[in-house]
Parts: structure tokens; C-alpha cells; sequence
């Protein structure tokens, strides 16, 4: 999996009064996740869960305490993805402090890097390449994340309930959702048990829930207080 990164404005306030205002600066940061014919690289799969974790630039959080609202859009690929969508997002409740995300394909909260917040079914490179993309909306000055996106490529085979042939939604999102709360890639074989992992393949469901690392990532961010490990390791 790896990380790119795309510049977004600057957006600029509007003066009032003829007071000039500040400029304001976005910027999107973009993850794009891969497949792998393995879940932790060379050698075996790892029997513990690190304790690695990685701050998307150094540190960027939601701040802000007010509901946060997304779409889902596209064809489902399989009867209830979207529901798969929606129970990666819960796994992040109470990790990800203020921040309150409800779906709302009516109304969404507007993203300043460009449209509202999304989560996208559609078409990204064909199949056993890109699984997945996320990315969030910055500001650059106060470090806040203010918007995000997501897509999942329709190309490959998806599932939810884990098939060894077929990719498992609710698996794959959840890891997107990790980028959306702040988190950025693992990439130590030895982390290979965690959410934030940066592999995923057919027949894995371990990232639906958090491990050690995922869990002290996010009590770097928002002071939960939840440490411990996860419920260990599988596919």
C-alpha cells in the first residue's frame, strides 16, 4: 500500500468589511491500499500484535465536536456492503474523539477539498491491484481534518461474509476508516495483525477489529484511554 499526497487550494476566506482575512490552505492526503498475495510479507504471519502505529503527518486530528456527515454512493457489488461500510465506521466509535460520523446520503457534510464527504462503490484500476483509496481534507495551519473520502474499486470480488476467494468489505474499510481517523500505514511484517497493516488480501478479517497499535495510535490522538490489546491475531 502507499501513501500519495495531493495539494487542495488554497482556499481563501472572503474579506469583510475590506478587512483582508487570513488565507485559509487545504490540503487532501491521500492513501491508496493495495492487495497482496500475503498479510505480512516475508516469513510467517505474526502470532501477537504490535505496537506500531504511524500519525498521518506527524499528527493531524479531528477537532472540531459536531457530527460529521457522509454519503455512500454507487451500486452495492454484494447485498449489504453498505451495511459492511457502516460496521467498519462503528468499529471507530469512541476511538475517534469528538468526531461523530452518521450517514446521511441526503444531506452530507460539505468536504473543503472538493464536494461533501463520501464513501464512493466505482471503478479504480482493475482487478488484484487497487483495493481501496481514502484520503483526508487538512487544514493546514491548525493540523485539523476537516473532510474526507473514500472508494472501494467494484473490480474485484467483494463479500461479506468471507468467502476464502473473495475480499471482505467490512475487512477492508475498516483499515480505510483508520486513515479517516488519522492513522497512516504499517509496514513492519511484524504488524501484520493490525487494522492499520498495509496489506490486505481474500479471506481476512482481522482488521475489522483494532489492535494494540491501532488502539495506542489513536489514544495518541484523542486521549481515549483504551490500550490494551486486541482480540489477537487471524485471518
Amino acid at each position: 500500500m502507499i501513501s500519495i499526497v495531493e495539494a487542495k487550494g488554497p482556499a481563501k476566506q472572503t474579506p469583510d468589511k475590506g478587512v483582508k482575512a487570513p488565507q485559509i490552505e487545504f490540503v487532501e492526503e491521500v492513501f491508496v491500499d493495495y492487495k497482496t498475495p500475503t498479510h505480512a510479507g516475508p516469513g510467517p504471519h505474526p502470532t501477537t500484535e504490535s505496537d506500531d502505529f504511524s500519525l498521518t503527518m506527524g499528527g493531524i486530528s479531528w477537532i472540531v465536536s459536531t457530527t460529521t456527515k457522509y454519503k455512500i454512493e454507487g451500486g452495492e457489488p454484494v447485498s449489504g456492503a453498505n451495511t459492511a461500510l457502516e460496521a467498519a465506521e462503528a468499529t471507530w466509535d469512541g476511538f475517534v474523539n469528538p468526531a461523530n460520523f452518521v450517514r446521511n446520503d441526503a444531506d452530507p457534510s460539505p468536504n473543503p477539498c472538493g464536494g461533501s464527504n463520501r464513501i464512493e462503490w466505482g471503478l479504480i484500476d482493475g482487478v488484484g491491484n487497487a483495493l481501496a483509496f481514502a484520503s483526508v481534507c487538512r487544514n493546514v495551519v491548525t493540523k485539523e481534518i476537516v473532510g474526507f473520502r473514500m472508494k472501494l474499486d467494484t473490480s474485484e470480488t467483494w463479500s461479506t461474509n468471507t468467502p476464502a476467494s473473495d475480499l471482505d468489505v467490512e475487512n477492508v474499510a475498516s483499515h480505510e476508516w483508520g486513515h479517516v481517523a488519522g492513522l497512516g500505514h504499517t509496514n513492519k511484517p511484524a504488524s501484520g495483525c493490525l487494522t492499520m497493516y498495509n496489506f490486505a488480501d481474500d479471506g481476512e478479517t482481522q482488521k475489522r477489529t483494532l489492535g494494540l497499535g491501532d488502539k495506542l495510535g489513536m489514544d495518541t490522538f484523542y486521549a481515549t484511554g483504551i490500550t490494551g490489546p486486541g482480540p489477537g491475531c487471524g485471518f
